[in-house]
């Protein structure tokens, strides 16, 4: 009780149950949420220390028999230092005047701001899910889903952010415990949709980048076509051919830093995989009234010739599409 955990501290937490009958099996809750059963003793539940919307949590267990006599332990109060936000890493962008287009207008953001180094990988996203989940702020079924309050396009309800039966995906859930496929924890979330990806940002009190935030922070004031400048190779990014281990698929954060047998390839502000691996959502519609989100940067699977891989490209689609 009253102990104090670093965030991301895998925490065991163990139950000891006896009974003049069978204990059949002890179950775990954290927050008042049931989160884990074992029947086998010693009886454990391994907590992934998540973003702590509320700081301090209670943990408590609940022992059962063959007869289903229950009994539940005394309450513990835990507390977690830090959250999901603070493990981020930012990159600055000033103020400033920018190139736009294909045909390299000049335009201009009056204000600094940040924007993520890398992009969200399914470890930070199985953060955001499991705490959400354990609050009640989302549901799942054959899909994650959750609460959009409404815009002038989308009525406020229920949307999909996470589809777990996409072709692409690599996050399950496993007796109220995401999980991730083995190696791919470092990886770009995929089956996304914009909804889930403004869920995410939301939970951390973070947004989506605009398109022009977006392109200022891939290129700069440096009229290039990519990030690092004006000609592509399987060293740089990750596009369909490219020669990366993973081909055809999603390569980890930070594998194009000039190590792994890579050149270093930021953009001008040190963000990394602007071009390829994964489309990035935004927060811009594609034009007024349209239904349609804004994604920039290309994907894994667009050829080195394709003009979406471009910083300037502009793609679009419902916000309910995950692929």
């Amino acid at each position: 009780d009253n102990s104090e955990f670093p965030f991301g501290t895998e925490v065991t937490v163990i139950a000891e149950a006896t009974d003049n009958e069978e204990v059949k099996g002890v179950r775990f809750y954290v927050n008042d949420k049931f989160i884990h059963v074992d029947e086998t003793e010693p009886y454990e539940y391994e907590w992934s220390t998540t973003n702590p919307r509320d700081i301090e949590h209670t943990i408590y267990a609940k022992a059962y028999d063959t007869s289903d006599n229950q009994t539940i332990s005394d309450e513990i109060s835990v507390t977690v230092l830090g959250d999901n936000s603070d493990t981020f890493d930012w990159c600055d962008v000033p103020a400033g005047e920018y190139t736009w287009g294909e045909d390299d207008e000049i335009q201009n953001l009056d204000y600094d701001y940040q924007i993520m180094k890398y992009e969200v990988t399914n470890q930070q996203y199985v953060y955001f899910l499991q705490e959400a989940y354990a609050y009640g702020e989302i549901t799942v079924s054959s899909s994650v889903e959750g609460y959009y309050p409404g815009d002038t396009n989308y009525d406020a309800g229920n949307y999909e952010l996470y589809d777990l039966n996409g072709a692409y995906n690599r996050i399950f859930l496993n007796n109220d415990n995401f999980t991730i496929e083995t190696g791919y924890k470092e990886h770009p979330v995929v089956e996304v949709t914009w909804f889930g990806a403004w869920a995410f940002a939301q939970y951390y009190d973070l947004r989506l980048p605009t398109e022009q935030e977006w392109e200022k922070a891939a290129r700069g004031n440096t009229g290039y076509k990519y990030p690092w400048g004006d000609e592509i190779s399987g060293d740089r990014a990750n596009y369909r051919d490219s020669g990366d281990p993973w081909d055809e698929g999603t390569s980890p954060r930070g594998y194009y830093n000039g190590q792994n047998g890579t050149t270093d390839s930021p953009s001008p502000y040190g963000v990394y995989d602007m071009c390829g691996n994964v489309f990035d959502w935004t927060d811009s519609w594609v034009s007024y009234n349209s239904l349609h989100r804004v994604l920039r940067g290309g994907y894994w699977y667009n050829n080195s010739a394709h003009y979406q891989l471009s910083s300037w490209a502009r793609h679009y689609d419902y916000p309910t599409i995950s692929y």
